[in-house]
């Protein structure tokens, strides 16, 4: 069983990753962090919460970084402007979970001390509070057993011609996070633009009489329409049915320059031709084991 801690900024195909999660079969979730990206802090936290009451998840929660490290927050219209693509009234809720803490980068320090075993955090979101956890407690490094990263592309981008949105909106903190000696895997746009299910497959979703499919279809209808790939979920995928990707050793560089290049990630070459590598990133998808995994976790 891996022990996971979900860093997310919520965010559908956030939501969506929260779905696998609830669903996996290998990972034992043990709290939840909320991050700014898509939407503000406070619409991110907030959905989090709701999203734990929707799911049954019963996990500490802490709110995390409202602003990247060095940047102004950058938002995503995809999600609407609640993050849940206008439907965060269908799952709101008078007695959602209280949240455990105001500082998620306490939180998950304090998690990964106590902890016996190595802890895997999983960061689908801006990489700020991963960024400001490995330089505050530079202990948890050895603690930590891997980061898997909804982030990056190998290819193109798709705020930039060359950057992805997670890196873009703090590329400094992508940065601290692969240089800092900690395993990583890394789901970039080159694959996670192939993560999709049909359209038969979100109808569908609107013909189960229960609450979460019906959820489900609402937003990711709403999504789809603007972004073909349900990126998020790699992440969560990857741990738990790893046979569902394949991958390979890379070095992978972040640019935190302020022009096209801003939060695009590329390989170093000249390292991996010396044997260097800091990361695995995910270069192939079996995309009908990776709909069957959604589809069984949007319809239970």
């Amino acid at each position: 069983m891996i022990n996971c801690i979900l860093d997310f900024d919520p965010g559908v195909d956030d939501a969506a990753a929260l779905f696998v999660m609830k669903k996996a079969k290998n990972l034992n979730l043990l709290a939840l962090s909320s991050v700014n990206g898509n939407v503000s802090l406070d619409h991110t936290t907030r959905n989090m919460q709701c999203l734990a009451k929707l799911l049954d998840i019963d996990v500490p929660m802490a709110k995390g970084q409202e602003v990247p490290l060095v940047r102004e927050p950058f938002f995503a219209t995809v999600h609407g402007n609640d993050g849940m693509a206008g439907f965060r009234h269908m799952i709101e809720s008078d007695d959602v979970k209280e949240l455990t803490s105001e500082n998620s980068v306490i939180m998950m320090h304090e998690i990964i001390q106590n902890s016996k075993e190595k802890i895997t955090i999983i960061a689908v979101g801006p990489l700020t509070n991963i960024a400001l956890l490995l330089k505050t407690f530079p202990e948890d490094k050895e603690k930590i057993e891997q980061i898997s990263i909804m982030g990056g592309s190998i290819t193109s981008g798709n705020v930039t011609s060359l950057s992805e949105f997670n890196f873009y909106v703090d590329p400094e903190a992508a940065k601290i996070v692969f240089e800092s000696g900690v395993d990583i895997i890394m789901a970039g746009l080159n694959i996670t633009e192939k993560a999709n299910i049909t359209r038969e497959q979100i109808m569908l979703l609107d013909t189960i009489e229960n609450r979460k499919s019906k959820f489900a279809h609402r937003i990711l209808d709403y999504y789809l329409s603007n972004d073909s790939g349900i990126h998020d979920p790699c992440s969560v995928i990857v741990l738990d049915d790893p046979e569902v990707f394949e991958m390979e050793d890379m070095y992978i560089k972040i640019d935190v320059q302020n022009d096209e290049t801003r939060g695009m990630s590329y390989r170093d070459l000249r390292k991996e031709r010396n044997g260097h590598y800091n990361c695995k990133v995910i270069t192939e998808i079996d995309i009908e084991k990776f709909r069957k995994i959604l589809m069984d976790a949007f319809t239970e």
